[in-house]
């Protein structure tokens, strides 16, 4: 299972139906990224348009009755599901060319990228339908993401979780 953040209503439910139709000794893998915007020398959460962002899915799930923040709540749904030998890996996607290793780097132009270009798809209905924010704030955040998104000087990243259980034999 795969991005499904701000789509389900009960992520337990969805273990459970999960580990129902898993076949004995079958694997099962949930994968979401934690769309906080983080960094570990704290650039990025000192920007206030990312924080804004934040409320924005925090905000919007609510009013919505589902989550976008569902990292807590994979491996405790797996594990109460009935899951067996769950696995929990953490990966740091950067958001920009900012990394010194080449490979990051070049992970980062694209991601930073995608987001520049998607970001509007990414907000636009819990913005304007969800929570009605004022209409004419919403390309200024829009440019206020984009601003953030190239300045070098945030290195910024969010995190992709993958979350793997077994079903007993």
């Amino acid at each position: 299972m795969r991005y499904l953040f701000g789509a389900i209503q009960d992520w337990t439910a969805l273990y459970q139906q999960a580990y129902r139709v898993c076949a004995p000794g079958g694997w099962v893998e949930s994968v979401e990224a934690d769309i906080h915007f983080r960094s570990d020398d704290g650039t990025a959460e000192e920007e206030e348009v990312y924080k804004l962002c934040n409320k924005l899915y925090e905000e919007g799930g609510k009013a919505i009755g589902r989550t976008f923040f569902v990292h807590d709540l994979q491996p405790k749904g797996m594990e109460e599901a009935g899951f067996v030998d769950i696995k929990t890996v953490d990966y740091k996607i950067p958001i920009g060319d900012w990394p010194k290793d080449p490979r990051l780097a070049e992970v980062g132009r694209f991601v930073k990228l995608t987001l520049e270009n998607d970001i509007e798809g990414y907000t636009l209905l819990l913005w304007n339908n969800v929570l009605q924010w004022p209409k004419d704030e919403y390309q200024v955040f829009l440019m206020g993401i984009r601003k953030a998104l190239r300045n070098r000087k945030i290195h910024g990243y969010f995190v992709v979780r993958y979350v793997y259980g077994r079903k007993p034999e």
